[in-house]
């Protein structure tokens, strides 16, 4: 049986996805992908991957990028935010920190586990491959991370593990952590 606060915080997330849901800023959002190799962290992506394991977690990602081309830059973060963590509750991806690839989109969305290293990293592919820019809370640190994305004049949190897609309630700070 799910725990009252595990409930709770995935209604504050679907609640919060669907407030908020209309309030994009102006963006030229892109009608294609950026092709693997032009990626914004490609290097970044490869320190982590192989060239063939980087491919196939690309094209694992696909199927939830695609659908956002030519949305709201706000509408593309909850997209990505709610299909990386469909693959969570649905039983394809699992948590770890102790299996190889724990730490890259590869481990995520090809072998079906990730830490919030590896989460992040996965957001972070995703949100290049629409074109957007983000930066990585906490990276290489052992405490929770996400990804952080510029949205006007504040900063937004994509983060499918911690169930929260929104503004930043103080500079790098998550809502739902201390």
């Amino acid at each position: 049986m799910k725990s009252f606060r595990s409930v709770l915080k995935r209604f504050l997330f679907v609640l919060t996805l669907c407030v908020l849901m209309s309030s994009g800023t102006a963006y030229a959002a892109r009608t294609k992908l950026v092709p693997m190799k032009k990626l914004q962290r490609y290097t970044y992506f490869k320190r982590y991957m192989t060239n063939k394991q980087l491919k196939k977690a690309y094209n694992k990602a696909k199927p939830i990028v695609q659908p956002l081309l030519g949305k709201s830059k706000a509408d593309q973060l909850y997209g990505i935010a709610v299909g990386l963590r469909q693959l969570v509750d649905s039983g394809q991806v699992g948590y770890t920190m102790k299996k190889k690839h724990y730490n890259d989109p590869y481990g995520y969305l090809v072998k079906g586990y990730a830490s919030c290293a590896g989460c992040t990293r996965t957001v972070g592919l995703c949100l290049n491959m629409l074109g957007i820019k983000y930066s990585h809370v906490h990276e290489n640190k052992y405490c929770h991370q996400w990804a952080r994305v510029k949205m006007g004049n504040t900063y937004w949190i994509c983060d499918p593990y911690g169930l929260y897609c929104g503004p930043e309630p103080g500079k790098k700070k998550h809502p739902y952590l201390r």
